[in-house]
């Protein structure tokens, strides 16, 4: 009896291991359809993304060559001299063949130097792996309509180094710059707004970054779709900054978080508002004031007497490969 009654207590145990077994390997499905599904989509994305890379840089590449006028030349990386219709061959092959990479720049903290975030930028190497830089392409990209593709494989990349990233980090962000191109584009930018309402998990990590003449001169249709974004979490940040009297309670409203001005022109003697004053004006707002291209120790100083804490610049690390970074974090 007593052999039977520990039998007995074995197969309900048993039982209810296999009960929590099933529960289990429920949740544990259900977890990987969610991350499939999750991945599935991303890479629908990425698919159509390529797909029209091939097409539109295949239409760009034969319509920009015949404009080009004979002689034409740029200056890219090392001293060599390029041909706009080379620099256009690598770029259309570079984009067929995965050679645009993501590079990351620190945004610190002042005067500490510790990285809070991280400004994405895009490389496109040639087929020897010397790297193009956008000071070199950008002017082609944005004549020929591949500067919004570049936008889109900007963003995409980053979206992977944060799902690498997970939980760790959890107040780093990532600024993506959006040209006006990619506005007013009417392929990518609605898909743009629809993956990132799809995606509200990545409010907390992505900025979007346009320049101080795109929030100025955008139409109302595009800041009504950012709005929506706004509305879900993400934050916008403003560069590019020519003139500091801008409607600061604007911006506020329009869901900006940070804006970026240049050493030249926080220091300029013409500026309307007293330097000290700056940072305090944004902040009640509750925006924040990046200064940005900071190179030398000596502009450090200046920007660190006007009390400002944040910074970005070659004095604080150049753009480097995300993935000589992201290892690390």
């Amino acid at each position: 009896m007593s052999l039977h009654q520990d039998y007995q207590v074995y197969i309900d145990q048993l039982e209810q291991y296999k009960t929590e077994t099933i529960e289990l390997r429920d949740k544990v499905k259900s977890s990987e359809q969610g991350h499939n599904n999750e991945i599935v989509n991303e890479m629908r994305l990425l698919q159509t993304l390529l797909g029209q890379v091939v097409e539109k840089s295949g239409k760009s590449f034969s319509q920009s060559l015949s404009a080009i006028e004979n002689g034409s030349s740029l200056e890219v990386s090392h001293g060599i001299d390029r041909e706009a219709d080379e620099i256009l061959n690598i770029m259309h092959y570079a984009l067929e063949d995965n050679r645009i990479d993501l590079y990351l720049q620190p945004i610190v903290t002042l005067p500490a130097r510790k990285v809070l975030h991280y400004e994405a930028y895009s490389r496109v190497r040639d087929d020897k792996g010397e790297v193009i830089f956008p000071s070199q392409y950008i002017k082609l990209a944005e004549d020929s309509g591949l500067v919004s593709t570049l936008d889109n494989l900007l963003l995409f990349r980053c979206i992977q180094v944060i799902r690498r990233l997970g939980t760790r980090k959890p107040n780093m962000r990532f600024f993506c710059n959006i040209s006006s191109v990619s506005l007013n584009d009417k392929e990518f930018f609605p898909q743009f707004i629809d993956f990132m309402l799809d995606n509200q998990e990545l409010a907390d990590r992505l900025v979007f970054e346009f320049t101080q003449q795109d929030v100025l001169r955008q139409p109302n249709s595009i800041w009504q779709s950012l709005s929506s974004l706004g509305k879900r979490g993400f934050r916008f940040s403003m560069d590019n900054v020519q003139v500091i009297n801008h409607d600061l309670s604007d911006l506020a409203a329009r869901y900006f978080k940070y804006v970026k001005l240049s050493p030249e022109l926080l220091l300029d003697g013409n500026i309307d508002i007293d330097r000290n004053d700056i940072k305090e004006a944004y902040k009640r707002y509750e925006i924040e004031v990046i200064i940005e291209k900071i190179e030398s120790d000596a502009k450090l100083v200046e920007i660190l007497d006007c009390g400002f804490d944040r910074g970005q610049g070659y004095l604080f690390g150049e753009p480097v490969l995300s993935s000589d970074i992201t290892n690390k974090l």
